[in-house]
């Protein structure tokens, strides 16, 4: 028959192997700190960006922003996310391996430019706040047995490569910016010379009209429809162009181009009215252009097409010298706010983490073995 195991033979147990205990402890701390020493040591470095805002553009796209009350979508600054994506694609990772020379670096050296891409979006963790504020963090670990020299690489490489993050982003979004920009002048040229072409084919037909017909000037009250068709006309051909640019960048069902297709809709019915005679149907100034002589209709709509032409003229002039501008800017299209330094501090591996980790264990490890071991041993109890 064996005897139980009592609390006081445990407690006594616990106090015998006390000792033992602590040498224990000590030697795996001391076999855990070496290693510490030995191994990757990591360092960290951050930076950060705020986006700018997505209306102080220029050109067609600042003025749609600045009509888009209904357009605000739950208020996240777009450019902050589209900063993001770029941070994390892999062509900024190129740029980064291009900017700091990696190839020549002796731990890349047998590596193909994909590995170190790989190498870089494992380091990499980029993040947005509401606020618009985009970060992004960079690690880098140094080699087994590391020396002070190493350290020193490790922490300068580190520091670099975040920095390189705000360089290559500023050169990729200049990029697409300057390409945008030179896409949309092509097709403002291209719409400029079919405009010069009909105002050459307008004022050609006006000219032989006012010869053959004598016409000089039309009535004060048709001057007035016609000025009126000018004006309409001439949104409606702009808000016309405006759809045909954001298709250009955006999906057929995007916020921006209902709202454009709406502000067509309503000038071409307010259009269709002036042409029936006016705005208002009680405008006693105006007179249908249905029910004038043909004569003086045929010249009106003559002189209203080419005024919308030459009018249409101005304005996509203006809007192409406004792209020639923009492609050509050379200015920074970031805003850094912090700027990563050299790390003085090491992120991992840390001592201190793994001092008390490793005392943690051997507590527990030493409560749960010493009841085990005095169950074990216990002798049994004389048999009566």
């Amino acid at each position: 028959m064996e005897r139980s195991t009592t609390t006081v033979d445990i407690l006594a147990a616990y106090r015998r192997y006390l000792g033992t205990f602590v040498k224990w402890t000590i030697a795996a701390l001391v076999v855990v700190l070496g290693v510490s020493f030995i191994m990757p040591q990591t360092y960290v470095a951050t930076v950060s960006v705020m986006p700018p805002d997505t209306k102080s553009g220029g050109g067609l796209a600042s003025m749609l922003a600045s009509t888009a009350l209904p357009l605000s979508l739950g208020g996240e600054n777009k450019s902050g996310l589209v900063f993001a994506e770029i941070l994390r694609s892999k062509a900024l990772a190129r740029g980064i391996i291009d900017t700091l020379k990696l190839r020549t670096r002796p731990e890349f050296a047998d590596m193909s430019d994909e590995d170190i891409v790989d190498v870089i979006e494992q380091q990499r963790i980029v993040d947005v706040r509401k606020s618009g504020l985009v970060t992004a963090t960079l690690s880098w670990k140094t080699s087994w047995f590391p020396n002070g020299e190493d350290a020193d690489s490790a922490k300068a490489l580190v520091a670099r490569a975040a920095n390189a993050c705000l360089w290559v982003l500023d050169d990729i979004n200049r990029e697409n910016s300057v390409a945008h920009a030179r896409s949309t002048r092509e097709y403002i040229e291209r719409v400029i010379a079919q405009t010069l072409v009909d105002i050459d084919s307008l004022q050609d037909l006006r000219l032989s009209f006012q010869r053959e017909n004598k016409v000089l000037a039309i009535d004060e009250q048709m001057q007035a429809i016609v000025e009126s068709a000018i004006t309409i006309g001439t949104d409606l051909s702009k808000a016309e162009l405006e759809r045909t640019l954001l298709s250009l960048e955006l999906q057929p069902n995007a916020p921006e181009i209902k709202l454009v297709d709406k502000k067509i809709e309503a000038l071409r019915e307010l259009y269709q009215r002036v042409q029936a005679g006016g705005i208002t149907e009680n405008d006693g100034f105006s007179i249908p252009l249905s029910k004038a002589p043909e004569l003086m209709r045929t010249y009106a709509n003559l002189f209203r097409d080419l005024k919308i032409k030459e009018q249409m003229h101005a304005y996509l002039q203006s809007q192409r010298m406004q792209e020639i501008i923009n492609e050509a800017k050379d200015t920074p299209t970031i805003v850094p706010l912090d700027k990563a330094v050299v790390p003085e501090n090491r992120e991992s591996p840390s001592r201190k983490n793994m001092t008390v980790l490793t005392i943690l264990l051997a507590a527990i490890l030493y409560g749960l073995i010493v009841p085990i071991v005095v169950t074990r041993s216990r002798p049994p109890a004389p048999s009566v």
